[in-house]
């Protein structure tokens, strides 16, 4: 019995080492074309091109003096370009209580841009009394290419006052997806 097994086992061994020989050159043939396809889609980096807006704007709170009722709002309004543009108009409107320093609630100017240039109005805001206000920001230009940029964002300026956070149901807070419930 044992040397039936002895050589079932070398026949079986000599089988196995013959396949490999004979298979050997076609596995190392395939390896090194996976090797070759596999380098050259490391060599060719994947281009990902993300558009970007020509113009945009922020509107950030610097300082806030509180007064007894209202105060003064330090805001400063930046606008930024990834390309030249002359002639932009930096629109800015507030609500009735809270006025600029000359009195006025539109503060209008134009301006140019440089290409990947920052640009910085700071202001001050005269609040009348405490409450939440919406600040609103416009600009509006044309590239070198004669493409008409229009660009609006909006700062909520808290004063005296806080955000109400929603109800609390079954210990989360459910913000309401669509205003007034939808259909």
């Amino acid at each position: 019995m044992r040397g039936i097994m002895k050589r079932t086992f070398w026949k079986g061994l000599l089988i196995v080492m013959a396949l490999g020989m004979a298979l050997a050159p076609a596995c190392w043939a395939a390896g090194k074309q996976g090797e070759k396809t596999r380098g050259r889609e490391r060599s060719k980096p994947a281009l990902e091109v993300e558009p970007s807006l020509p113009l945009s704007l922020q509107v950030r709170l610097v300082n806030l003096q509180k007064n007894p009722k209202g105060g003064v709002a330090s805001v400063a309004l930046h606008a930024l370009s990834d390309s030249d543009m002359d002639g932009v108009t930096v629109t800015v409107t507030l609500p009735q209580e809270v006025t600029f320093a000359d009195g006025s609630h539109v503060f209008t100017q134009t301006l140019r841009l440089s290409a990947g240039s920052t640009l910085e109005i700071p202001k001050d805001l005269l609040v009348g009394k405490d409450g939440k206000y919406v600040v609103q920001v416009e600009a509006a230009g044309t590239t070198p290419q004669g493409k008409l940029v229009h660009r609006g964002t909006a700062f909520k300026l808290l004063v005296g006052a806080q955000e109400s956070l929603p109800p609390v149901k079954d210990g989360a807070i459910e913000y309401q997806g669509v205003p007034g419930g939808g259909f």
